[in-house]
């Protein structure tokens, strides 16, 4: 899965925005749990394939990778639980962290890429906004007030800073392709007028 994860980092528009103390971001997708596990990564909870391949499916979303990073996390579309790739041992563990209210659009995952004087990290957190949207919509038709949410943080896991020189490597190489793009439309386009109008 290296050579996935390399391929997925490059190919989503989404990366590298913002890297610091925000949401993590999706930087790509996977291929499935056959093609992961041909390339010798294996599951530390000893699910067995089929359990794998129903958690997982296919091209599901990879949130928070990167080349310096030593994890990245794994789900087959927003909503849904989350795998932990531990891209050193090649393992997906599974978390099986629940969120108060039910639904996991409440768990985020926050990487602070910046040593602010205490190191870099990854934290996985429930925001508490489907909570505190479910309170809304009760203290409107009560009298009671309501009462703040406020965020828990479910783990935190000592991460690798941002690798400047990387990041301005992997930023040029996207400013380079999406230069590309543009001419490669601008060209197509000319052509179909060409074609459309003979005002070639």
């Amino acid at each position: 899965m290296n050579s996935i994860l390399k391929a997925m980092m490059i190919s989503s528009g989404l990366i590298f925005t913002t890297i610091s103390a925000h949401a993590a971001e999706i930087t790509g997708t996977y291929d499935t749990w056959a093609k992961m596990k041909s390339q010798g990564w294996h599951s530390s909870d000893d699910f067995d394939d089929n359990k794998m391949h129903n958690a997982l499916k296919w091209s599901g979303e990879v949130i928070n990778q990167y080349p310096w990073t030593k994890y990245a996390f794994l789900r087959k579309m927003s909503g849904s639980p989350l795998f932990l790739a531990d891209k050193n041992k090649k393992t997906l563990t599974y978390l099986s962290y629940k969120p108060r209210s039910g639904d996991y659009s409440d768990i985020s995952i926050i990487y602070q890429g910046e040593d602010e004087g205490k190191g870099c990290y990854v934290s996985i957190v429930d925001t508490g906004k489907a909570l505190e949207f479910e309170q809304s919509r009760y203290s409107m038709l009560s009298d009671e007030p309501q009462q703040s949410v406020r965020t828990k943080i479910l783990m935190v896991l000592p991460e690798r800073c941002i690798d400047k020189q990387q990041l301005s490597s992997i930023k040029a190489k996207q400013r380079q392709e999406e230069r590309e793009l543009q001419q490669w439309v601008g060209k197509q386009s000319l052509k179909e007028l060409c074609q459309k109008t003979g005002n070639c």
